[in-house]
């Protein structure tokens, strides 16, 4: 009776392992063989085009740009906890000195869902900037936001200038979302 049931623990276990094996890995393993192949047939196309190889320059420092846009905005792997809010908040500070920074508030909100179809299931915190001060101080705080190693992405931005044209200072208001995977936990906050 005790062999039965190792021996039906065993078929179950194989089965299971048969099962995910079908489904799970052998169509990832497809995906994958099918897009290598693609890459290379492409990389073929490319290295037996008669075009000339300077007109293809333009084309390949754009594909450049957009592969580091999307290595920057969704680095991998994805921080996987809540991020430095405190971190952030201190590297998009600026000095306050009253000519060139006036005031700054930063206001950072609750962490929430930002996709709901998505596999990997992100979770966004809102922070809200608004700063007093010099265009050219606006311009380095959205240069600093572009720079940030933690995945975010800018949600509002409005500008109120001063109605004296001579006056170089304006108000702006900057939402930032900082992005981070959701925690198995954080779901059931």
């Amino acid at each position: 009776m005790n062999n039965d049931r190792v021996i039906q623990g065993a078929l179950l276990l194989a089965l299971s392992g048969a099962t995910a094996v079908w489904f799970g890995i052998a169509p990832l393993h497809a995906r994958a063989a099918a897009q290598q192949a693609e890459t290379s047939a492409l990389r073929a196309r490319v290295a037996e085009s008669p075009v000339p190889s300077e007109r293809l320059t333009p084309f390949r420092s754009e594909l450049d740009r957009r592969s580091r846009m999307l290595r920057d905005e969704c680095p991998d792997p994805l921080i996987a906890t809540k991020p430095d809010l405190a971190g952030v908040i201190r590297r998009l500070s600026l000095p306050i000195d009253g000519q060139r920074v006036v005031d700054q508030t930063f206001t950072a909100e609750r962490s929430g869902p930002v996709d709901l179809d998505s596999d990997v299931q992100w979770n966004a915190t809102p922070i809200r900037i608004e700063l007093v001060a010099a265009w050219s101080a606006i311009a380095e705080v959205l240069d600093l936001i572009e720079t940030m190693e933690i995945p975010s992405r800018v949600t509002e931005f409005r500008l109120e200038r001063d109605s004296d044209p001579a006056i170089e200072m304006a108000t702006a208001f900057i939402e930032l979302d900082v992005l981070h995977r959701r925690i198995a936990t954080e779901g059931s906050e």
